[in-house]
């Protein structure tokens, strides 16, 4: 029974999210205009009371001056005749030196600024602004910025008066209650930014918390009839957050990015919601229930019972909108960041040098999900809410608030008789009765230019405000309101369909092609259908080939396909027909893509031609295979004149602990027992706490040569850009070339005439190469043209001097790319268990191999082992260019004993990666780096993952060099020991546990 109701609850809330999931403008706004209308009652019902500006009206019959004859009155028409007369008191602020003004028909108040006016009703009208001397007071608005301090002295006072009246166990629990609520509060921004919302779902969170408690006491007053006292509301709400919280909507929120794809916001929301129905419902439904049989039971206690139905009403609402607002909300913010991360990393690949429809094809691959938003984001939605809080307050201010409220009137009215002796002192009853309409408090302050301001601005609200209230502009502010509702939601599904994941897009061609193949007919110089439909490259394994075509055909001639070529209709040609203009000369192989339009079908004709004219019947067959291969994002990103892949095994090594975070690594290899090496490293370093990482720099570099007609301008050009005039002239063209490059430094060389500048920059999560070139070139040009070298030569942008793909001491040096230092300690007990070797023995052998021998060899960064094996391995697996392992492969290993374990370090200065553009647009690679969790760019810092790559690559080296050391150092020390048994002149027999280590040791690939 119980698992009955938690999936019919569960399928009605997964529904109610997901419809609000679909339309979440929608929800949005319909829920917001519900709350407005129950706020607006709610408001009227529990403050328009307390800050009602009506005046009030006390009558007293002819006769005596009897102060206990005055009773309050609401109705003037009951005494026509009676003498009507108004009482204010005029408080004047911001006094000084000034004097009051003497003013007929006052008297003194209780305060010294303070003077209470009797004159005839009909006169109060006309009582406006004072002139005195030379300054002119004027009537402050009602809703004045100084009545904030009023504010909290009124507040202050009532809460002493409560304090006064309560017991201590009741003020401690209170507080108590105020003090959870607030941490509560306080929490959700907290547990919110750890689900990667700085701001918003914590604030839509509380919102959302709030929309229930309007709604709640908007159903009780209004619809049950239930009247709340303020009271109760202000004593056990926060007992009622306290004990519930807002834990619910963290949860959702949480079970939703768990996710680490996304296809569908509305089906992932849906599916969340479904899977955790029992979670966010439990406590709200225990408490609500709880809270709902008191209010039916307890009826001797009224107000217990009341607010037992309100409680009840706010968790039910509270619940409900969490499946609906909350799950808009949600939905919109997501919907949000997957647009605008989408385009961040579709800017940074077209700016690395990636097509613009290769980008927009990977982009809409990408299915990560991302809350977080940028600082100035953050910044502007709090100043946003902050104005907003803030006119509301500034408007609403009442009457106990700006000081124009009852307890302004204490001099003039009593808690009992309504009237203070004071006042009625001041009034004559009239032959025919008397009427004393006491208004609210008049404040003056000295006319300025702040006060002169303000009334401005209010008199422009106040023309707005009547304007809006015109019959017919309301009408076109309400059509504009609808027309704008409409068009976000368009934009927004507009936004949606762009950014579909290719999968889908795949899945719905098809199913288009499936339809139409059955129901098209081929005319008589068209091909095969599917030679029309653009080729499903993630997935299918459907062929443009010759085997699919529907029967035999008659080939045409080389003249009559030139015809069909020239005319612009290749498509309609068969692939043998292509192919054999591509052999007679008429079609580049090149130009096949553009050609056909189907990159797929241009890699098919491109071996039928090429098998032709190398002979090669190889590519008839399939061992090159060429099927099921996304070639849209191959074409004009990553290679030309493509016949096919390169199928390569890819192994994983570890787990391998880095930096307290598990990662498996790939490797795309040939060599065997690589992986197989590396996993022991691996392991031996888990055991011993895992691996430790640290960036030292992070900076890509190019190295123009210019030159120059002769050496003085050389120099002159070279100190130049060495001073602080030079370097930041030349970084700020460089900085407006790209949004992700910045450019660090500039190092200068002279040999003769020749210049070499070498630029330093970061590059973002992209390895960079295009991104920085572009910037050079356009330096270079700024130089030229506006810096005043116009006599400076350009040889070539990269002159040798960056270095890349080429051994050179200043990338071992300076550094380029990323800059990594890897260490890990190894225990004593691990290194014999595990490497079957020995600590001492381990650095002896790094000394003398790895630093010794590397140096005799005139080694430049190549102090290790086989650091370079690693780095390939991982740059084919990630999508790297594997040429940079020429210099990414700089590395010097360090062993030592420390206190008996062995500590090993690489020093890596030139790790060249990126997590976008390049070879990592490629799906495999692409799957690689999200087996990483660094594919694509960061969200919310730009680099983190290329950086977080780098560290990976330079831990999977320490874990290969010490594998590979300890086994080359295990055959040292058996033949050591064999070599001293051999002294004494009976020969003994290797201990069991050395021959034991040789074996194991022979099991292990000792390339180094």
């Amino acid at each position: 029974m119980q698992s009955f109701v938690t999936k019919t609850v569960g399928a009605l809330a997964s529904f109610l999210a997901e419809v609000s999931a679909h339309k979440p403008i929608h929800v949005i706004l319909l829920t917001t205009l519900v709350v407005s209308v129950a706020y607006l009652s709610v408001f009227e019902e529990y403050v328009g009371r307390g800050i009602s500006y009506n005046d009030v009206s006390f009558y007293h019959a002819p006769g005596s001056d009897d102060y206990n004859g005055w009773e309050q009155i609401s109705d003037w028409s009951l005494h026509p005749d009676a003498n009507h007369l108004a009482i204010t008191s005029l408080k004047f602020k911001s006094v000084g030196e000034r004097l009051i003004p003497s003013i007929n028909g006052t008297f003194q108040g209780f305060a010294a600024s303070e003077r209470v006016l009797i004159v005839n009703y009909d006169e109060i009208s006309s009582v406006g602004d004072i002139l005195s001397g030379e300054t002119t007071w004027k009537i402050r608005h009602h809703h004045g910025i100084n009545k904030y301090a009023e504010c909290l002295r009124s507040v202050l006072d009532k809460l002493k008066s409560l304090i006064r009246g309560a017991e201590t166990f009741d003020i401690a629990l209170i507080t108590l209650a105020y003090l959870v609520m607030m941490n509560n509060v306080i929490t959700v921004f907290f547990d919110m930014q750890k689900q990667g919302s700085k701001f918003w779902m914590a604030f839509v969170t509380l919102l959302s918390s709030t929309f229930a408690f309007i709604l709640a006491l908007a159903t009780c007053t209004k619809i049950l009839d239930v009247q709340i006292p303020f009271l109760s509301i202000t004593e056990g709400v926060p007992f009622l957050v306290a004990i519930v919280g807002f834990k619910n909507k963290t949860l959702l929120t949480s079970a939703i990015l768990r996710q680490s794809q996304v296809l569908d916001v509305r089906s992932l929301i849906s599916k969340a919601v479904y899977e955790n129905t029992g979670k966010i419902t439990r406590d709200h439904f225990v408490v609500g229930l709880s809270f709902f049989i008191c209010s039916l039971y307890a009826t001797q206690f009224e107000g217990l019972r009341v607010f037992s139905l309100l409680s009840a009403l706010i968790l039910a609402n509270d619940l409900l909108l969490t499946f609906t607002f909350y799950a808009a909300c949600l939905a919109l913010k997501l919907e949000i960041g997957i647009i605008r991360v989408r385009s961040d990393f579709k800017s940074q690949l077209e700016e690395d040098g990636i097509s613009a429809s290769v980008a927009d094809s990977v982009t809409r691959a990408d299915e990560k999900l991302s809350l977080s938003s940028g600082a100035t984001v953050i910044s502007l939605k709090v100043a946003l809410l902050a104005s907003v809080f803030a006119t509301h307050a500034y408007w609403l201010g009442t009457k106990w608030i700006n000081g124009n409220d009852d307890t302004d009137l204490s001099s003039l009215t009593a808690a009992v008789a309504g009237l203070s002796k004071a006042a009625v002192k001041h009034v004559s009853v009239g032959p025919s009765g008397t009427i004393v309409t006491v208004m609210p408090s008049r404040i003056y302050v000295p006319s300025g230019a702040f006060l002169q301001t303000t009334d401005v601005c209010f008199y422009l609200l106040e023309k707005v405000s009547a304007s809006i209230r015109d019959p017919l502009i309301s009408k076109f502010l309400l059509f504009a309101f609808a027309f704008s509702v409409t068009i976000n939601a368009y934009f927004l599904n507009a936004a949606r369909a762009t950014s579909i994941p290719a999968s889908k897009d795949i899945s719905r061609a098809k199913s288009s092609r499936r339809a139409s193949k059955s129901v098209a007919s081929v005319p008589v110089m068209t091909p095969p259908q599917e030679f029309l439909v653009k080729e499903s490259s993630l997935v299918s394994d459907e062929s443009s080939d010759e085997e699919s075509e529907d029967g035999p055909f008659e080939p045409r001639s080389v003249e009559e396909c030139t015809d069909i070529l020239k005319a612009g209709n290749v498509k309609q040609l068969h692939n043998n027909e292509v192919a054999s203009l591509v052999v007679a000369g008429k079609l580049p192989l090149y130009a096949l893509e553009k050609q056909l339009a189907d990159n797929t079908r241009a890699v098919v004709v491109r071996r039928k031609a090429i098998a032709k004219l190398a002979n090669a019947s190889v590519l008839d067959t399939a061992r090159l295979p060429y099927k099921g291969y996304d070639y849209d994002r191959v074409f004009g990103a990553c290679c030309e004149n493509v016949i096919g892949y390169m199928p390569i095994p890819v192994g994983v090594a570890g787990p391998m602990i880095i930096d307290g975070k598990p990662y498996h690594i790939p490797m795309a290899t040939t060599e065997g027992c690589l992986v197989a090496s590396t996993m022991r490293g691996c392991k031996a370093i888990n055991a011993g706490g895992g691996v430790e990482t640290v960036l030292t720099k992070d900076g890509m570099t190019r190295g123009p040569c210019v030159t120059f007609a002769s050496l003085a301008r050389a120099g002159a050009a070279k100190i130049w850009l060495d001073s602080e005039e030079g370097s930041n002239t030349i970084k700020k063209a460089f900085n407006s070339t790209s949004r992700f490059a910045r450019l660090q430094n500039i190092q200068t060389a002279l040999a003769g005439t020749l210049l070499f500048i070498r630029f330093t920059t970061t590059t973002g999560d992209a390895m960079g190469m295009n991104m920085i070139s572009k910037g050079v070139e356009y330096s270079l040009k700024y130089m030229t043209e506006e810096a005043g070298w116009d006599d400076m030569e350009v040889i070539s942008v990269s002159g040798n001097y960056c270095t890349d793909k080429k051994p050179a001491a200043i990338n071992w040096i300076e550094g380029r790319g990323k800059s990594i230092v890897a260490e890990a300690r190894i225990p004593a007990d691990v290194v014999r268990k595990v490497l079957k070797s020995d600590v001492d023995a381990l650095v002896e052998l790094n000394i003398s191999k790895n630093l010794i021998g590397s140096a005799m060899a005139g080694s430049i960064g190549g102090f290790n082992a086989h650091a370079a094996n690693l780095v390939t391995a991982v740059y084919l697996a990630t999508g790297q260019d594997p040429a940079q392992n020429v210099e990414s492969s700089n590395c010097i290993t360090l062993m030592k004993n420390v206190g008996g374990d062995l500590v090993i370090s690489v020093s890596m200065p030139s790790i060249e990666v990126g997590t976008i553009g390049g070879g990592t647009i490629l799906e495999p690679q692409g799957a690689m780096l999200d087996l990483l969790g660094v594919r694509g760019p960061h969200p919310t810092e730009p680099g983190a993952n290329a950086r977080q790559l780098a560290k990976i690559v330079a831990s999977a080296v320490l874990a290969a060099e010490l594998s590979l050391c300890s086994a080359l150092a295990a055959g040292h020390l058996v033949q050591s020991h064999m070599q001293h048994n051999r002294k004494g002149a009976v020969a003994a027999p290797a201990a069991p546990q050395d021959v034991a280590r040789l074996q194991e040791g022979a099991k292990i690939c000792m390339k180094g």
